[in-house]
């Protein structure tokens, strides 16, 4: 799968002189909505089921990274459950 478009980014604490490196990923959810609402059909349907499934698999990452972070996560991260959050894990 090809990889989404990054912009590297850096942050730096001034008084304890630290530097925190990081990259920004950005990624196009065109077409996230409801799809009783929408009244999509054939495969505009199933793209937006496609990318709801892809963003409940972000949630859970998240949910996992944060808890994993506060002590209270078993420290599984489901990144392998879409393309989107396999993309995404570094």
């Amino acid at each position: 799968p090809e990889c989404p478009p990054n912009v590297p980014t850096q942050a730096r604490e001034v008084l304890a002189g630290t530097t925190c490196h990081s990259c920004l990923q950005l990624v196009d959810l065109a077409g996230s909505e409801r799809v009783k609402k929408s009244e999509a059909k054939g495969e505009r349907l199933q793209e937006a089921q496609h990318i709801n499934k892809s963003l409940a698999a972000l949630g859970d990452v998240i949910a996992a990274l944060s808890n994993a972070q506060s002590g209270r996560g078993r420290g599984h991260v489901p990144y392998r459950n879409s393309k989107l959050t396999w993309l995404l894990q570094d």
